[in-house]
């Protein structure tokens, strides 16, 4: 009675610390911290491996400096060519367009000049008598050079002559111009005729018309320049391309003596006429030095500078090489564009977007694919893996650019060909499958084509490689797996390098060979690499992947040798279990492997106290029967806890732990509880001292309730076949009604509402484990031991079975209520 005033201490799992709860104090242990805290270190490893690829180191060379390491171009960059851009300059500054001024108020003006000269001298003829008027055409000075330098000398003329000169004085005032003493005397002797001054006036505006410059020598005219012939007070502008019809002074007095010639004209009259309008001939186009000089600015700012183009990992300076002007612009131009940026700027952008980036896709998995649970120790794996293959990336070019650049035939690129990047979607999908698999793969292929330079042709090439890798994993049962899977992938980037070849009419036959072989070679280190990381990964992590099952799987294992020895009831039925699970397990889609695995194990518990369970004992008595119900709880109860102690100490891995914590639930231990409720009652009747209560959580397995379907199936397959063993007759229809009732009271429950399985999954179920237990109790003919003779008693083989006793009968079937009440079934 003392046993059942005591208390039944209750069984708590506690989980096994992770390797990150162990590096980080205490006051951190909660998850969501944890979290925030991986996150940040994760962010700031990417940071520090993706930044180089944003930044540009530069030694500052000078001229005539010895470099002292390779420098190669780390992107596509223009250089500015200042040779050529001079010479365009200079051919668009000669090719400006000069700039002329036309003043058109000149030919106007000029005959206005000539007709009011004319017109007053014949007036002033016109009141002369005819005597004054010969007199004045006789004078001596007609046909002599005037004598206007020396004063005495016009003194001592004549009235008459000194009248002449101050006609032609006035004359030449009028036109503006000086013409000679004999081309006045010509006119006064024609008497300024209106036929003589058309015909200046006709000379003149034909040549001022067509235009005459001052100087052809200004702004090199006739060197085939295009000229702009600007109005003076309009300022309106007219283009002449070349060849240009503007003659200079000199030409445009030849070009009107020529007109001037005409069939039977005077020869003196035309001399005459030639003589004045020569003297009357200026330039009406002038050039315009201070507008030439604006456009040839213009022209000189509008060409665009000469660029020579740079492509990515061509060599801009080799180690030992001289720096000359060439290489000077070439750095310059090479870290133009990052001189300003500053580093701190650009980790902490790039800080900012990883821990962007990897929160979103951590989010939307959660949220969009409620099947994939993770935990830190997950978050973990994924984020070393992470890191591991950012590494592998960053040294990859670092070797690519070590070798590559005293290779002629080898390069960077074709180093990161051979990186065995498709390793951490194989050790992915290893371990968690082909779903996060891919989602991993496009993280890290993202990071990945940032370090190659924002190159995203890799980019694509590890993406499609990883989605290949994590297809070739995705049935590993054996370590040949990961390289035929590597061996696939190096196809796959040979395929994709020729198609890259094509598409880019890059095919240069010993390149593409190149490439090709690299990346062969990548798939291959890939497959070499994940066989040997896998075991350590399993170590370090406690996963257990599908080659690990079926090493656990083999009967000589050391915990299934204890079992079959300690508990061979436990262990025989452990492995009905199995074949249970494992022909279910394929018909709703879960791994029958790991089920089965899990079935030969869930009950490993029971090696340290195997009497106390009805399978293991044999002709003797029930240990339970001297036991209080408490205590008869508490050891059912401890199998689970020392179940799961057991395979932490022998590695089994989480996904068994989990299963053998799960396999009963938070299922009813209702034949102690029962028993318990009735020795309450009897105490109650023979005692008047008050009892306390019975609590029932303490007859119920502490959970938690299975949470994927193999642990599902394992919890049904172990109570169906612990209670088919209690049927006196197991007949096909007796298993049938027994199995669909004992699922049936599982679901009713609850026990299943926190794993996948669905009503289809459990008909499929229970169709599967009746197919099974009727095959495993089938009846067998009864053979009688043979005589001293050496023949047997018994019947012909082929005899019906015989009856069975019906006291014996009835025995079984009394002892087989008892048993089926301590499962806590009935």
């Amino acid at each position: 009675m003392e046993r059942e005033k005591r208390e039944p201490e209750k069984i708590r799992i506690k989980p096994r610390p992770s390797l990150l709860k162990r590096l980080i104090p205490c006051t951190f242990e909660e998850d969501g911290c944890q979290r925030l805290i991986l996150l940040a270190a994760l962010s700031l490893m990417i940071a520090l491996l993706v930044s180089p690829s944003f930044m540009i180191d530069f030694s500052p060379y000078k001229l005539g400096d010895i470099a002292d390491q390779n420098i190669k171009a780390k992107r596509d960059f223009l250089v500015e060519d200042e040779g050529a851009t001079a010479k365009r300059r200079e051919e668009a500054v000669r090719q400006a367009a000069l700039a002329y001024d036309l003043d058109e108020r000149l030919s106007p003006n000029m005959t206005e000049r000539i007709e009011n000269a004319f017109k007053s001298m014949r007036d002033y003829l016109a009141n002369l008598e005819s005597d004054a008027l010969q007199a004045l055409s006789n004078q001596p000075l007609i046909g002599s050079p005037l004598p206007t330098e020396n004063f005495n000398a016009l003194t001592a003329l004549s009235s008459s002559g000194q009248q002449f000169l101050r006609k032609k004085k006035d004359f030449e005032e009028i036109l503006d111009c000086r013409i000679s003493a004999e081309i006045f005397s010509s006119l006064l002797e024609r008497q300024f005729s209106l036929e003589i001054q058309e015909k200046i006036e006709q000379l003149i505006r034909n040549a001022l018309d067509r235009g005459i410059v001052s100087n052809k020598a200004w702004g090199r005219l006739g060197q085939g320049e295009t000229l702009v012939i600007r109005k003076v007070g309009t300022g309106e502008e007219a283009v002449v391309h070349p060849p240009f019809p503007f003659p200079d002074l000199d030409e445009a007095r030849k070009l009107m003596i020529m007109q001037a010639l005409e069939a039977g004209r005077d020869v003196k009259e035309m001399m005459l006429i030639t003589a004045v309008v020569s003297q009357l001939l200026q330039p009406n186009m002038t050039f315009n030095l201070n507008e030439t000089e604006k456009r040839r600015e213009e022209a000189y700012s509008s060409v665009k500078p000469a660029f020579l183009k740079i492509a990515r990992n061509e060599m801009l300076v080799r180690e030992g090489q001289k720096i000359g002007p060439e290489e000077i612009l070439k750095l310059k131009f090479h870290h133009r564009d990052v001189a300003d940026k500053h580093w701190f700027f650009v980790f902490l952008a790039l800080f900012v977007f990883s821990t962007i980036c990897i929160s979103v896709v951590v989010h939307v998995t959660k949220e969009h694919l409620p099947t994939i649970r993770m935990d830190m120790h997950d978050y973990l794996f994924f984020s070393i893996l992470l890191v591991f293959m950012l590494v592998l990336s960053r040294m990859g070019i670092w070797v690519g650019d070590l070798i590559g650049d005293t290779s002629g035939i080898l390069s960077t690129r074709t180093f990161v060909c051979a990186i065995p990047l498709t390793a951490g979607a194989m050790m992915a999908c290893i371990f968690f499958g082909v779903t996060l698999s891919l989602i991993f793969s496009l993280v890290f292929t993202l990071f990945s084509g940032m370090i190659f330079g924002k190159d995203f042709a890799m980019f694509f090439y590890f993406m499609i490689g990883s989605f290949v890798a994590a297809h070739g994993v995705s049935v590993c049962r054996n370590r040949m797996v990961p390289i035929k899977a590597g061996l696939l992938v190096g196809l796959t980037n040979v395929v994709l390098i020729v198609i890259s070849a094509f598409l880019q009419d890059q095919w240069m036959f010993l390149k593409v060979v190149t490439y090709a072989f690299f990346g062969f070679s990548g798939g291959i280190f890939a497959g070499i690499l994940v066989t040997g990381l896998t075991p350590l990964a399993e170590m370090c992590f406690g996963y257990t992947t599908d080659i690990k099952m079926l090493e656990l799987a083999t009967m000589d294992q050391p915990l299934l040798q204890q079992l079959m020895v300690d508990a061979p009831g436990t262990y025989h039925h452990s492995i009905i279990v199995g074949s249970m699970v494992e022909a279910a397990a394929k018909s709703i889609g879960a791994n029958s492997l790991l089920a089965k695995v899990a079935a030969y194990y869930h009950d490993i518990g029971k090696v340290s106290k195997p009497l106390y369970f009805i399978e293991n004992q044999f002709e003797c008595e029930n240990r339970h029967e001297k036991l209080a119900p408490s205590m008869s709880s508490l050891i059912l109860i401890s199998h689970v806890k020392d179940g799961i102690e057991l395979a932490r100490k022998h590695h089994l891995g989480k996904e068994i732990i989990n299963i053998i914590s799960q396999h009963h639930g938070k299922s009813f231990i209702s034949f102690f509880y029962n028993k318990a409720v009735e020795a309450r009652e009897k105490a109650l009747s023979s005692k008047t001292t008050p009892i306390p209560p019975i609590n029932a959580d303490d007859y119920r397995y502490p959970g938690p309730k299975p949470q994927t379907k193999e642990a599902g199936l394992v919890m049904l397959a172990d109570v169906v076949e612990a209670a088919c063993r209690t049927l006196t007759e197991p007949t096909p229809a007796r298993i049938q009604g027994l199995v669909n009732r004992l699922i049936n009271n599982i679901f009713s429950d609850g026990q299943l509402d926190e794993c996948e399985l669905t009503l289809k999954d459990l008909h499929h179920i229970a169709k599967h484990f009746n197919q099974i237990l009727a095959t495993i109790h089938h009846k067998r003919i009864d053979y009688p031991a043979t005589n001293g003779k050496g023949k047997t008693d018994a019947p012909d083989p082929g005899q019906r079975e015989p009856k069975q006793d019906k006291d014996k009968a009835a025995a079984n079937r009394e002892r087989g209520k008892t048993d089926l009440k301590r499962l806590g079934i009935h």
